[in-house]
């Protein structure tokens, strides 16, 4: 006997609900069953208790659920499912926390949901109770708010969020007073919790006309300010034929959400890779440029966006990754050509996410150029690995015997350096291996030795300053 069986049989009026009813009727397998019931958290109890191999959870995340007057309860499977009773309820001044009292009726419950096709129920005989229209909504599909939309959403901010994620998800229009109710309420998203806007935006953004809605509401630019007004900045056209920045960002998400292996997170490292376009652009009279963009938008990411000043949660790794790829999506993706530094973009755990920026920023007008690029990078990267990996890495006390040749003071900057020109002359094959790259450092140092001594700071000592000149002296394209 299932929870659902128990739960009428001892007498509770009881109702698969929210977006497994939707689901089913929109011929998709729900993801999980939620329940709607007349019996209080401690009646569930009672009836758990009295069913084999289930458990009510009694845990403090089981009794923050109750306050919602919501019951989690263990299948014999392990499957956590919830067992909500029939609710009115309020939010408090920061709406982090529901204060519920118990509804007498589903209708009631219904009244209180946020959009007509998430308000239906099912009973045990498998009848549907819609008492707002849901059947029909899916049908016609449209995406309507329970009642008064104003309503709704001062109730809860995130459902004009959630509304629009409906709407893209499944392909749906948002009814117009709904619609006009969101753009109306947008500024309330700012009460939200960082953690709630990134869940729900990250999934906005994963969809088709995600992008375009949060941007046409005005939801984004409301928490991301560098998004206002950005139908202003023009693209030269011989390499951007949609035009404005505002176009570029709608075409890279059309592009970018054919591609069926994306992730959420690609979404935000797509939505933040020109986020600096407007701070950096410089009108010269015909169309806009932006210098330096790729490495303001990478500081802008760290500073702005982080956990304690930004609008969204990311984890310290994420918030890295997403400034990585945001710097490397232009020249350093494109013209890169040091082995070790094209090697070290390859080996990069944030590279699979930097190719998914680059797919959607490519747009596919230059899909053959993407293709053959990210090919050389892979072709240079396994070579790297394949030619560090039969070395086995540097011998035991290499580093000290480097820095001793090359007389590199401690806590000098050339020392990083002195290493990293090491691995590029063993990785790209040029020497054999550690013992003869160390031999062509120390001849390059000594055949300059003819320069007069120069004192930085009174700290280098001539073989470490002719090596800062030897290791500078090549630039990326």
């Amino acid at each position: 006997m299932g929870i659902h069986d128990a739960l009428t049989q001892a007498g509770f009026e009881t109702f698969i609900v929210g977006g497994a009813v939707r689901d089913r009727l929109m011929g998709n397998v729900p993801k999980d069953i939620d329940y709607a019931t007349a019996a209080l958290p401690e009646d569930i109890e009672n009836v758990v208790n009295t069913m084999k191999g289930y458990r009510y959870v009694n845990s403090p995340a089981g009794d923050r659920a109750k306050r919602a007057l919501t019951s989690l309860v263990v299948t014999p499977t392990g499957e956590t499912i919830e067992i909500t009773t029939f609710r009115g309820e309020l939010y408090d001044g920061s709406r982090t926390e529901i204060m519920a009292t118990p509804a007498k009726t589903f209708k009631e419950d219904a009244m209180r949901r946020d959009f007509t096709i998430n308000a239906m129920g099912e009973s045990i005989d498998g009848e549907i109770i819609d008492y707002f229209g849901g059947m029909e909504d899916i049908d016609n599909q449209i995406i309507r708010a329970v009642g008064n939309p104003n309503e709704r959403f001062i109730e809860d901010p995130l459902r004009m969020i959630r509304g629009i994620r409906f709407a893209v998800k499944c392909g749906f229009d948002i009814e117009p007073n709904t619609y006009k109710a969101i753009i109306a309420n947008r500024n309330l998203v700012k009460t939200l919790s960082s953690r709630r806007l990134r869940d729900e935006i990250g999934q906005c953004l994963y969809y088709p006309n995600g992008y375009r809605l949060l941007m046409e509401t005005g939801i984004l630019p409301i928490l991301m300010p560098e998004l206002k007004g950005i139908k202003k900045y023009q693209h030269n056209l011989i390499y951007h034929p949609e035009g404005n920045l505002y176009n570029h960002y709608i075409e890279c998400f059309n592009t970018w959400t054919k591609l069926e292996n994306r992730t959420e997170l690609g979404g935000w490292g797509l939505l933040f890779h020109d986020i600096a376009k407007p701070v950096t652009a410089d009108w010269n009279g015909e169309v806009h440029t932006f210098h330096k963009h790729d490495t303001v938008g990478e500081k802008l990411i760290l500073e702005k966006y982080n956990n304690e000043k930004g609008p969204f949660e990311f984890s310290k790794n994420e918030l890295r990754t997403l400034a990585w790829t945001t710097k490397m999506h232009l020249g350093k993706f494109w013209r890169m050509k040091r082995v070790k530094k094209v090697a070290d973009m390859g080996n990069n755990s944030g590279y699979p996410l930097l190719l998914e920026v680059i797919f959607g920023d490519s747009m596919g007008l230059c899909e053959g150029k993407r293709i053959n690029r990210q090919k050389e990078i892979m072709e240079i990267t396994e070579t790297y690995n394949d030619k560090l990996n039969k070395l086995g890495g540097r011998p035991k006390g290499f580093a000290v015997q480097l820095f001793d040749k090359l007389n590199i003071p401690p806590n000098s900057p050339l020392r990083s350096k002195a290493l990293v020109r090491v691995d590029e002359l063993v990785a790209s094959g040029k020497v054999e291996n550690y013992e003869q790259a160390l031999e062509i450092l120390t001849k390059e140092a000594e055949g300059k030795s003819h320069i007069s001594i120069i004192l930085i700071g009174g700290a280098l000592t001539l073989g470490a300053y002719l090596l800062s000149l030897n290791l500078n002296s090549e630039s990326d394209k």
